[in-house]
């Protein structure tokens, strides 16, 4: 017997069929990637949304005013102006006078970026965007209650994330409440 054996290696018609196994796997693997990022990306804006709920009726009730919260694109213009909907990016500010208008005596708290240009942000039954103000009173009531729906505008199949807001102003996540519009546009 030999102590030295050939070297072996990896012929090209091997290669070849390992090369075509990890691209058919690719190719199966990749829109379930695509998926799951949809579903993170859906609940990651609908968390965003939920914190800044939650920012503002706690600090209605920590200062003892009203707090709204209303779709601005602040982030992107520098302007703080209540206009657009909330995928333009939102803030919330001290709104004594309770309107959509930020005056010298409102502070705006906190601003946040826009929504991620492949989600729709809608009323519960996908009909209108959302662009509402929505102010939390010193009690941290909200005045009525509210559903807002975020959606993917690429796969409507995708089950949505729910904002429920009711009365008293608390607000909670519910996953596949609504139906998203099927054409991605509202």
């Amino acid at each position: 017997m030999s102590a030295h054996r050939p070297a072996r290696g990896l012929t090209l018609v091997e290669l070849m069929i390992v090369v075509a196994m990890v691209g058919i796997m690719a190719a199966v693997a990749v829109p379930g990637f695509q998926g799951v990022q949809q579903r993170l990306q859906l609940r990651a804006e609908a968390s965003r949304l939920l914190v800044a709920l939650n920012l503002a009726r706690s600090e209605a009730v920590r200062q003892g005013i009203p707090v709204s919260l209303c779709p601005s694109a602040y982030a992107d213009t520098g302007e703080q102006v209540c206009a657009g909907d909330y995928s333009d990016g939102w803030i919330v500010f001290s709104n004594r006078a309770r309107n959509r208008v930020i005056d010298q005596h409102d502070v705006m708290l906190q601003a946040y970026e826009p929504m991620h240009r492949n989600l729709l942000l809608t009323n519960r039954a996908g009909t209108t965007r959302s662009e509402e103000l929505i102010t939390f009173m010193p009690d941290g009531s909200a005045g009525r209650n509210r559903t807002l729906m975020i959606c993917s505008r690429q796969r409507p199949d995708l089950s949505s994330w729910s904002l429920v807001m009711n009365v008293v102003g608390r607000s909670r996540l519910v996953r596949g409440w609504g139906r998203c519009p099927q054409d991605g546009a509202v």
